[in-house]
């Protein structure tokens, strides 16, 4: 339902595993079908990708490529009088050296790049800082002018990759993107670290796009987390590097005009706030109820979107559900019909329950300094809820929930 590709996020450039023929794909691609066999594959790596930036340097120049993290997310910040967010786009040296400059600037989100495992010449410098050796620098950086005390943050929909920029030595360094040299910086202090090279061996795992259930093919965009069978109505994603059936369920549609959101539905215990049914919700947010009995056995779940959009809209979403709690009976598997994409995987979303917490606490300035610091979160089931969302105009609106999103947000979320 998305259709196109972000035009800030980074190109490519790859093969089909299965014929060979070129593709071009999108930084957040996971689902590639080729145009030619026209046959689907799910890429999958055990820890992050890797891509290289292209190089113009002179034939037979010997290229050396310099490790840079790459990191897009939003970062949440819970101040005393309520949460800051912002999103994120920045790349970090890998591997700490005065010599090379600190990140590769733009140059991720206008140059075509390649996977590094296809890369056969060239030494790859090897990475001496973990990004979580980084990750609190970057931290600093973006909440440097907050006011008041931090008392709790989190990165949501994050993506980490590993990006290697070209470079070359003649008479000092020379950067390969666009063949000049690199002021300040000598052949003699650069050869050392070439002494830290390794070779390009982080394969891809390449899984037939083929529903284990029923051998139908499943469908989704480019970016999906999870791929969907329109023959036995499952829903699969790649945790672990082969497909597992995710637990579905969605609530009846609103006619021919529908659109079908994704969310996840969490039941998590929350240390220090008791949460279990409908009745805590109300007397934690303070809500303006009397409370009934029957509220009492009532469960209560944590809601939020199965799909990234801007901070700020993902948490109004995520605390507009949780207070309404959608409460129709729903039915089990896959609903019919047109589904909007899964790009928020359940781990992210399960990071949210905090920031989801904190926007509910009523009076909010008191609680929220007097209750988050010391709050713990443990996830307890989830479960995929396809909700019913009438198409109209420029909105998808859910009736029941008093909720509409602009078509527009979720088109330019793909570029988080």
């Amino acid at each position: 339902m998305n259709g196109g590709r972000p035009v800030t996020s980074f190109l490519i450039e790859h093969q089909c595993p299965q014929c060979g023929a070129p593709a071009t794909l999108g930084e957040a691609d996971r689902l590639l079908r080729c145009g030619f066999c026209r046959v689907s594959s799910y890429l999958w790596v055990a820890d992050f990708f890797r891509y290289c930036l292209p190089h113009r340097a002179p034939a037979g120049k010997p290229i050396f490529y310099y490790p840079y993290w790459r990191f897009k997310g939003m970062l949440f910040s819970c101040l005393g009088k309520g949460i800051d967010n912002r999103f994120i786009d920045v790349s970090h040296q890998a591997l700490a050296s005065p010599d090379f400059p600190l990140s590769v600037g733009l140059r991720s989100q206008t140059q075509k790049l390649r996977f590094a495992a296809g890369l056969q010449q060239g030494l790859f410098l090897k990475p001496a800082q973990r990004f979580k050796q980084v990750l609190p620098l970057i931290t600093e950086q973006f909440t440097a002018g907050l006011r008041g005390p931090i008392l709790h943050q989190a990165y949501i929909g994050e993506t980490l990759s590993l990006l290697y920029a070209p470079f070359y030595l003649e008479k000092g360094l020379f950067d390969a993107v666009i063949n000049e040299p690199v002021r300040g910086a000598t052949a003699e202090s650069i050869t050392p670290l070439l002494g830290q090279a390794e070779k390009p061996h982080w394969p891809l795992t390449f899984i037939a796009a083929l529903c284990p259930g029923c051998g139908w093919e499943l469908t989704g965009d480019p970016d999906a987390l999870a791929l969907t069978c329109g023959n036995c109505r499952t829903a699969w994603h790649a945790p672990g590097g082969r497909l597992e059936q995710l637990q579905t369920a969605w609530e009846g549609g609103q006619g021919e005009q529908t659109v079908y959101l994704p969310f996840w539905r969490m039941r998590a215990d929350v240390g220090q706030v008791e949460l279990n049914s409908y009745a805590d919700l109300i007397r934690a947010a303070n809500l303006p109820r009397v409370v009934q009995a029957q509220w009492e056995q009532t469960p209560f779940y944590f809601w939020s979107p199965a799909f990234k959009v801007r901070p700020q809209n993902l948490l109004a979403m995520a605390g507009h559900l949780t207070l309404h709690q959608p409460s129709r009976s729903l039915e089990a598997g896959q609903p019919p019909g047109r589904l909007h994409g899964v790009t928020m995987p359940l781990a992210e979303a399960e990071e949210s329950i905090k920031l989801i917490l904190a926007g509910l606490l009523r009076p909010r300035q008191q609680r929220l300094a007097e209750l988050l610091p010391g709050v713990t979160v443990q996830p307890r089931s989830a479960l995929l809820v396809y909700l019913p969302f009438r198409e109209a105009t420029h909105e998808l609106v859910h009736d029941g929930l008093q909720l509409a999103v602009n078509k527009n947000l979720l088109r330019y979320s793909r570029n988080l």
